[in-house]
């Protein structure tokens, strides 16, 4: 037990340690706070919760025509529009509350229903037995007296999915510094010689992981409630959990105030989990960038297979026995869900506490069998390595690549990663999604260039060649022609938009789809923030070495000692580190700049850069405008090198730095994929997300 008192004093009462909880903290409340009040609704929760106040514990088919009412006269004057969309907002709450009785029984009749059509009527398929169990699952919920109360407090309080990544942060804060940094500085050779050895030293280490689950549980969870609370409010938590919109297909008969609790403590047991693996990881790597790299490859892993595999897959159960799904702790309350396991209808209520009980017991047993095994003095092994005929030199900057690029691993990390795009790379092909696009270039590629007089004559007359389109024959030609007009109709709308849009604000006519994807067009989808987090990962794998080797073997001391051991020494870790971004630029955005242009041409690409409306405003041509952002992008990059470098100097811990520079660099990219726009421009994203000068332009305006 003075084991385990020591390990929690340890890892978790350190400056540094207290520093980082705190900072993640702050930062949860803040992120939690600015994404509930940056949406588009046009309401305030104040007005939300007066509302609420008004016809809350009243009946709900009262309050349901109440609302339905005040909504028709809000229509009707068209004066209020801040009323009218809070009312309907309220309604739409209400109105699952007051209409439950018939949604129980729209499920006995469309299970009767679906198991009648051919497709779903085989009785040994899974969707007749998944259909046929849906009934009586629901069947205890009937009679249920559901209460009117706000819902956006319990879905606020709750459903906020960064929290976990912080989180996870956090967890592995602690891990990294009772394993991790302890190898870094080799104070776990002593447990050998010690009474109980290691295997006492492993377990006190997985409590002390349990415990640091439990707190960042406590300190994050805590945040949310009270802003939740002070934001919308619970209302009456001794409820029916279906009283709140998003739980209204839940099968589950708790109360908000059980809910509470039973998320609690299926959240504790998830962070749990996490902390098992983080541990596990660390146990079974002999370095930090073996750590961070395991971590990183599981959780894009399981992200990919989460957000990938659609619901109704027989590949259903890997979405969903996930680490990324363990973590949606709100969705295992709020939806109804069966798995598809050997054609046979599962819950997933129980599917998700048996496997993560069996994950969080292997993972637990694993790591400390290992910890426990896994020897710290070992005799020499013949790994592959690289072996340079021997050269006498006095050449600073060689001896700087040596120690980064051979000894660091970091040529091998350049040229691991080349092998990855290399065989990942797949040619990108021009895709329709409908005829009208096809139409639509058609209209562009016929036209393209500078508008004139003639053109828009001419632009003219195919309107009037629509209005004559001949649409006669026999039924079935007649109904294809009409189709087909109907598709060259909107495709010429969308075409005079865009003449309108050139004649008010100049520009070119320029078949745009390709560009659109290069300068952070919303048809671009996350395509930048993506490979803004490959670069800024392999950016810390790779440049967190450069300085904080300095400090690990205790060299630093000569370099603040020598004649020139800062500047002139600087001075070569910068060149050496503008190569190594130079390389992880090209390898990042190369592959897919080139497969883009070879895919859509180079049309028009001397045409000015507001011939896009996105890029409206901007004189300069398009090819002049890439060339600006790649310019950018390449000094964003320069600048989270040296931000690195300065990380990496002031944390003095290899694995230290690596975390920070996670939470600075990687996270914000992290947290802007999940829905948070804020964190657009947090730090150096401005400047790899989308287009940074339309993005600062729309943000000034």
């Amino acid at each position: 037990m003075r084991i385990y008192f020591n390990e929690l004093i340890k890892a978790i009462f350190r400056k540094s340690t207290i520093g980082i909880f705190i900072a993640l903290i702050v930062l949860n409340g803040v992120m939690l706070y600015v994404n509930e009040n940056s949406t588009d609704a046009l309401y305030t929760p104040k007005q939300y919760g007066e509302m609420y106040a008004e016809i809350s514990g009243r009946p709900a088919a009262d309050v349901y025509t109440e609302l339905c009412d005040r909504k028709t006269a809000l229509e009707e004057n068209d004066s209020d529009l801040v009323q009218l969309e809070l009312t309907e907002t309220v309604l739409t709450e209400v109105e699952a509350v007051s209409g439950y009785d018939d949604y129980l029984s729209g499920i006995d009749e469309r299970a009767k229903k679906m198991t009648a059509i051919s497709i779903f009527s085989d009785p040994d398929s899974f969707s007749y037995k998944n259909i046929a169990k849906t009934p009586d699952d629901f069947a205890h919920l009937k009679g249920s007296a559901l209460k009117v109360s706000p819902s956006k407090g319990v879905d606020m309080a709750t459903g906020f999915l960064p929290t976990d990544v912080i989180a996870f942060l956090m967890i592995m804060t602690v891990i990294v510094t009772i394993v991790t940094r302890e190898k870094e500085l080799e104070q776990l050779t002593l447990s050998r010689t010690t009474f109980k050895g290691r295997a006492s030293l492993g377990t006190a280490k997985l409590f002390t992981c349990f415990a640091a689950a439990f707190v960042a549980l406590v300190m994050l969870y805590s945040v949310n409630f009270i802003i939740a609370y002070n934001t919308y409010g619970f209302g009456d938590i001794s409820r029916q959990i279906q009283s709140v919109l998003s739980f209204n297909g839940s099968n589950l008969r708790i109360s908000v105030s059980e809910y509470f609790v039973f998320f609690l403590l299926t959240k504790l047991i998830v962070y749990c989990t996490f902390a098992a693996l983080i541990y596990l990881v660390t146990a079974v790597s002999d370095s930090a960038v073996k750590v961070y790299a395991i971590l990183a490859v599981i959780l894009a892993g399981e992200s990919a297979l989460y957000y990938t595999i659609q619901p109704t897959s027989y590949l259903c159960p890997l979405k969903y026995i996930n680490l990324v799904a363990f973590a949606d702790t709100k969705q295992l309350y709020s939806e109804y869900l069966n798995l598809n396991i050997f054609g046979e209808p599962y819950g997933y209520f129980y599917i998700f506490f048996i496997s993560v009980i069996i994950l969080l017991t292997g993972f637990s047993v694993c790591s400390v069998v290992i910890f426990a095994k896994r020897g710290v003095i070992r005799s020499r092994t013949r790994r592959i390595s690289l072996h340079f005929p021997e050269i006498h030199h006095t050449s600073l900057f060689l001896h700087e690549c040596y120690k980064i690029l051979i000894n660091g691993k970091v040529l091998f990390i350049l040229l691991a990663f080349a092998a990855l795009v290399y065989a990942s790379y797949t040619p990108i092909k021009e895709r329709f999604y409908s005829k009208e696009e096809i139409y639509l270039k058609q209209y562009i590629l016929k036209y393209e260039g500078e508008l004139t007089e003639e053109k828009e004559q001419a632009i003219a007359l195919e309107g009037k060649a629509l209005d004559e389109y001949d649409t006669s024959g026999d039924e079935i030609s007649s109904m294809i022609k009409m189709q087909d007009l109907a598709e060259k109709r909107s495709a010429y709308e969308t075409f005079k938009k865009y003449i309108d849009y050139l004649k008010q604000n100049g520009g070119e006519i320029v078949y745009d789809s390709g560009y659109k994807l290069l300068t952070g067009d919303e048809s671009a989808g996350s395509k930048d923030t993506t490979m803004a987090l490959t670069a800024m990962a392999m950016l810390i794998c790779t440049l967190t070495y450069v300085y904080s080797i300095e400090y690990q073997t205790g060299a630093s001391v000569l370099l603040h000692t020598s004649l020139k051991g800062r500047g002139a020494v600087f001075i070569r870790k910068l060149i050496i580190g503008i190569l190594i971004v130079t390389i992880v630029y090209i390898l990042t955005y190369a592959p897919y700049f080139y497969g883009v242009l070879k895919a859509y041409g180079t049309r028009e690409i001397n045409a000015p850069a507001c011939s896009m409306e996105h890029l409206k405003g901007f004189s300069i041509s398009i090819k002049a405008y890439l060339i600006l952002l790649c310019v950018v992008r390449f000094f964003t990059l320069i600048t989270a090198m040296l931000l690195i470098f300065f990380i990496s100097k002031k944390a003095k811990s290899f694995i230290a730095a690596l975390l920070i520079e996670t939470a600075v660099l990687v996270l914000p990219l992290v947290l802007y994929l999940l829905g948070i726009e804020v964190f657009k421009w947090f730090g150096v994203n401005a400047g790899v997300i989308g287009n940074a000068y339309t993005s600062y332009l729309s943000f000034f305006q």
